[in-house]
């Protein structure tokens, strides 16, 4: 190999960012007072189980975790039976963690507009910052 030959950059996994963002997901929920429970590890759709005490039927919720946006996401989940799933976008920041975890709460539906897919995407596509940023910090949304 030439000096002029750069190696390309060993790119890091995404399952420690994800996995972050699910526990602070996770916290944050059960910090106000409802009841979370993990999915198993590869659940299609969803990442958690959350629901109050009183209720009959629990949410699914589907979290996305960055270190800076924007999010990938599947493109198939802003339509159909997904339409209607919350979506909680965590950007976590850089791994020194100088600022606080932000969360962005939505409801798939809402945000299916701001999504962009590249022409030669099939599957995937992602989810700019300015798009959901008037939802930071919606917890209401399950009813508080």
């Amino acid at each position: 190999m030439s000096n002029t030959t750069k190696q390309k950059k060993k790119r890091k996994s995404g399952i420690p960012t994800g996995n972050a963002g699910e526990y602070f997901v996770m916290g944050e929920l059960l910090r106000r007072g409802f009841d979370a429970q993990l999915a198993d590890r590869n659940t299609r759709d969803y990442d958690i189980l959350v629901g109050l005490q009183s209720d009959k039927v629990l949410k699914k919720l589907q979290v996305k975790t960055v270190r800076s946006a924007p999010w990938y996401v599947r493109a198939e989940s802003y339509s159909g039976d997904l339409a209607d799933q919350l979506t909680i976008f965590v950007l976590l920041g850089n791994e020194k963690a100088e600022k606080p975890v932000r969360y962005f709460i939505t409801r798939n539906s809402d945000v299916k507009q701001h999504l962009h897919q590249p022409k030669d995407w099939k599957t995937n596509a992602f989810m700019p910052l300015k798009a959901i940023q008037n939802f930071e910090n919606k917890w209401d949304v399950f009813g508080e």
